[in-house]
């Protein structure tokens, strides 16, 4: 079990992309805030998983509303 902590990625304007794990279990609040360039999150869990997730408020705020998330992400 894993957790991203509140404002993990504060302020990372030039992070395009993240890779999740899917043993992650909660997403804190702002942790990507600021994240202005993020492109993509790639889970490696289903979109199932993805949905029990406790994600905190605004844990994507400031980021781009056309983000994208992959689920059953391999690194491929």
């Amino acid at each position: 079990m894993g957790e991203i902590n509140r404002s993990n990625f504060d302020k990372y304007s030039n992070l395009n992309h993240a890779t999740i794990p899917e043993g992650v279990t909660s997403i804190g609040n702002k942790s990507f805030v600021g994240c202005s360039s993020l492109e993509t999150i790639n889970y490696t869990g289903t979109e199932e998983q993805w949905s029990v997730i406790t994600k905190g408020n605004d844990w994507k705020t400031n980021y781009p509303s056309d983000m994208v998330i992959n689920y059953n992400y391999t690194g491929e």
